[in-house]
């Protein structure tokens, strides 16, 4: 399990990072409908992710107290990558913020998967998996910027979220094939 989440945990970070490189620049070939300027737009793409995911987390928890951590883990994967795909057929800048926005709220990858590991590694060695964890995340921020950037300039902005999502269609599938919970 911990091997696993470790893969889908960079892999998740590869693919959410990978578009921050040109992500105003994204917005400002979209360009507005509503008068609002690109650089406010630009600025809500990003905080307002990270403010519905902030509302929603708590929800996102409770639900994997009851439900499992596993499939929390692949709801945010999954629900992450529609709305990934999502993100390239866009025809406004308005339109990004607000499926930035539904990202906050579906996603939330790594609460969950930290969940997951806490949860199925034994107690003596939970600093050690916690800190893989963390490993992976770093990793993966570090190399999805470049990923990103590499992909956007050889095939465009809407190619870069088309294999963000694939990213994350294939973290969760790994997921869902390699992980065994025992949730009660």
């Amino acid at each position: 399990t911990l091997a696993v989440m470790f893969f889908a945990q960079m892999v998740a970070m590869i693919g959410f990072s990978s578009i921050f490189p040109f992500l105003p620049l994204y917005i400002q070939s979209l360009g507005t409908v509503s008068g609002l300027s690109v650089e406010l737009c630009t600025g809500l793409v990003f905080s307002g992710q990270a403010f519905s995911m902030m509302i929603a987390a708590p929800i996102w928890g409770a639900l994997a107290d009851r439900w499992g951590r596993k499939l929390m883990v692949e709801r945010a994967l999954f629900g992450g990558a529609v709305i990934l795909g999502l993100m390239a057929l866009v025809r406004s800048a308005e339109e990004l913020v607000l499926l930035r926005m539904i990202q906050g709220l579906v996603s939330g990858v790594l609460s969950a998967t930290n969940a997951l590991v806490a949860a199925a590694v034994p107690r003596e060695r939970s600093g050690f998996a916690m800190g893989l964890m963390q490993v992976a995340m770093g990793l993966g921020l570090g190399l999805g910027p470049v990923i990103g950037g590499v992909v956007a300039d050889a095939y465009g902005y809407r190619a870069a979220f088309y294999i963000t999502a694939a990213l994350l269609v294939m973290a969760g599938g790994v997921v869902f094939c390699g992980v065994e919970e025992q949730f009660a």
